[in-house]
């Protein structure tokens, strides 16, 4: 009996090891989730599943991305943000970061994240069907004075960039439309090509295959430098509207990762950052490759909330 139990304990022991060693591993030691605020098929999709594959390459362990939609990102953002500190759960941390408080759609911000780094920045650019009667900013403009809130425009839903980027076109032109939010670019798009909307706002990069295709075309670049995959594009400043608002990609962890975790996983985005991979995708899909590092990230991250804040109450104030 002595020598069954001495062997029990023994085989515990042993076991408690064996765990303690696995969880008290090197990080990563197992996949990570990385959760993604859009639907499939837009920029926010892209850049998360795009990245996530860069920077399983030097973790060492799957990174799986999984798409919550919904309230602006909130749903998404909320989900993080309860996760246990580990740094096995990542979030895609696009501008909506900086305003889903100001919407009161849920209490969190860059305030209370583990930020990790920005990676890029992408602006806006307002496109219509090939045969809409509009063959420039200012026609649709003058028709939107015209028939005050009778053009139909589609964005990737209430709360989006690209939503304020339309709500910033209406200050600056004085005009007013009426608004069909989608939940991702993709789906406006498609509304837009199925003749259901007169005109969408969405990223440069989004509108890119069907501008090629021949069943869009640009009407303006929502920002001050001409857009690389439109250069015969004019930008809204060029127009004489300063306005625009880029949409920009980051990544995040809950708050309270250890510091030491956070360097690590920064450390694997700058070198997905760095590939020719991802300078061959910004290309391709008319973004910006810019990289802040964690530090960098939460003092623009900081700016841009407080700017949100004071403004968007404003634009949602528009007479209509």
């Amino acid at each position: 009996m002595g020598r069954l139990l001495t062997r029990a304990l023994l085989a515990t022991t042993l076991l408690t090891a064996a765990t303690c060693r696995q969880e008290d591993g090197p990080y990563p030691s197992k996949e990570l989730k990385l959760i993604v605020q859009a639907s499939p098929g837009g920029i926010s999709d892209t850049v998360s599943r795009f990245m996530g594959s860069l920077i399983e390459k030097d973790l060492g362990v799957p990174v799986v991305c999984e798409n919550k939609p919904g309230a602006s990102g909130a749903l998404a953002f909320s989900y993080v943000t309860r996760r246990a500190p580990d740094g096995y759960t990542l979030g895609h941390a696009p501008i909506e970061i900086t305003v889903v408080r100001t919407l009161g759609y849920a209490d969190v911000g860059p305030d209370n994240m583990g930020l990790i780094c920005l990676v890029s920045k992408t602006p806006a650019v307002l496109v219509v069907r090939e045969d809409a009667p509009w063959n420039s900013f200012e026609e649709f403009i003058a028709a939107a004075k015209k028939q005050r809130g009778g053009l139909i425009l589609a964005h990737a839903g209430t709360g989006s960039i690209w939503h304020f980027n339309s709500l910033l076109m209406e200050q600056a032109a004085d005009i007013r439309v009426t608004y069909v939010p989608y939940g991702g670019t993709s789906r406006s798009l498609a509304s837009l090509l199925g003749g259901h909307v007169d005109a969408v706002i969405a990223g440069t990069g989004e509108a890119i295959a069907n501008v090629q295709a021949g069943r869009l075309k640009v009407l303006a670049v929502l920002d001050e430098s001409r857009s690389q995959l439109y250069p015969d594009a004019p930008t809204s400043y060029e127009l004489g509207y300063h306005f625009g608002a880029p949409a920009w990609s980051g990544f995040f962890a809950p708050a309270g990762v250890p510091d030491e975790i956070l360097e690590r996983l920064e450390t694997a985005f700058r070198k997905g950052f760095e590939s020719p991979e991802w300078a061959r995708l910004c290309e391709e899909r008319g973004m910006e490759a810019v990289f802040m590092d964690r530090y960098e990230f939460r003092e623009f991250a900081l700016k841009e909330a407080e700017f949100f804040g004071r403004e968007i109450p404003k634009l949602l104030t528009l007479d209509r």
